[in-house]
């Protein structure tokens, strides 16, 4: 029998050992961390919102307006008017629906976009209203938009489509005076 002496000595021989097999030189290596940030999309347009060449009188009570559409895919609805207020299309061959490409987004993120700013389409004189907005993302189903009311979009990339058509309406009375229209609005994308 190993009396407890010898015991506690083995024991302490182990520890020691176990102790010492730890204590070699220390070595470090810096591990470095980066990220690039991206948040900007980049954006290019293709074509403005063009409505060709019409006709447009505004109804002389100023009760009715007439519209036109343009959809998102360039294709035109029948002027709908009413009463004395007329729109009819003489030359369709400029018109356009808008159309933005969005690239350098992150897939599957979230896009919020918005239509703001919107500006009438006027000559300085006359004013043709611009109205119902919709779009179309990627090909998508023709969506109505208010503008100033932000909507989503998820990011598929490496480039994504968004093509925005919407309608000119008759405002005040009689035939609007000949010239060049122009108005406008802005489309805000952000993450």
């Amino acid at each position: 029998m190993i009396g407890s002496k010898t015991k506690l000595f083995a024991l302490a021989a182990a520890a020691a050992v176990i102790f010492t097999a730890g204590t070699g030189t220390a070595q470090t290596v810096s591990v470095t961390a980066d990220a690039v940030v991206q948040n900007t999309l980049t954006l290019t347009k293709n074509s403005d919102l063009n409505f060709g060449t019409i006709t447009a009188l505004g109804d002389d009570a100023n009760t009715q307006s007439a519209t036109y559409h343009v959809n998102p895919d360039g294709s035109q609805d029948v002027p709908v008017n009413a009463g004395l207020a007329q729109i009819a299309v003489i030359d369709a061959s400029a018109v356009t629906a808008a159309d933005i490409d969005i690239a350098d987004g992150a897939p599957g993120a979230t896009i919020n976009v918005t239509i703001q700013n919107v500006s009438d389409l006027t000559d300085g004189t006359d004013t043709l209203l611009l109205t119902d907005f919709e779009t179309s993302y990627n090909g998508g189903a023709d969506v109505s938009r208010t503008a100033g009311t932000p909507f989503t979009r998820t990011f598929v990339g490496p480039t994504d489509s968004l093509l925005i058509g919407a309608s000119v309406e008759t405002s005040g009375d009689g035939p609007l005076g000949d010239g060049n229209y122009s108005g406008g609005f802005d489309v805000v994308f952000a993450y």
